[in-house]
């Protein structure tokens, strides 16, 4: 599960972005929500949700593209704070609920999730402690990642400080979650 976990994402590219950005305790309330939607989902898939979502594959396509339309948001905003000045971008810090909003239109985390199910839990064994057991390790995991990839971008921002270099980190996260939305499409 760790190369699937700790690839880029919704979640990881927009950590880094943030970390980058605001710094890692400030990024704290976002990683907090994200990772509290991801134990959520891995219950509500673990008990049942799952097939639900198998037996309507066109409501897992709308989410796609909810997520996919979220991240092109995200990408915008990192695009224009590339091209404000300094005194004109915002230094509205995302919060808990934020990381709620994009946790819950990441589809990623929901076929990693329905991934990890199938290939781990014994139809044989008691299900309700495997999977309590599969989704606090899947949080768990989830949170390593996305603490990682937030404590990345503030020590890039460390190294790269100039105004031309935070310029470049904005283009470049920001295209990054272009890539992923395309790729959440496909």
């Amino acid at each position: 599960m760790c190369p699937l976990i700790f690839s880029a994402g919704p979640a990881n590219v927009t950590m880094a972005s943030l970390g980058a950005r605001f710094g890692f305790l400030k990024s704290l309330p976002f990683i907090s929500g994200i990772n509290l939607i991801v134990l959520a989902h891995a219950l509500l898939i673990g008990f049942g949700a799952g097939t639900f979502l198998e037996n309507y594959p066109g409501l897992f396509r709308y989410l796609q593209y909810a997520g996919s339309a979220y991240l092109l948001y995200l990408a915008s905003k990192f695009f224009r704070s590339s091209k404000l000045k300094a005194r004109e971008i915002s230094d509205t810090v995302p919060n808990f609920v934020d990381g709620i909003i994009l946790q819950l239109l990441n589809m990623k985390v929901v076929t990693v999730t329905m991934v990890m199910f199938s290939q781990f839990l014994d139809a044989g064994l008691e299900q309700v402690s495997q999977i309590t057991m599969l989704s606090v390790g899947l949080a768990s995991l989830t949170t390593g990642a996305t603490m990682t990839w937030a404590a990345g971008g503030a020590g890039l921002t460390r190294i790269f400080a100039s105004k031309k270099s935070v310029r470049l980190q904005g283009y470049i996260f920001g295209s990054m979650l272009i890539c992923v939305s395309v790729w959440m499409l496909l």
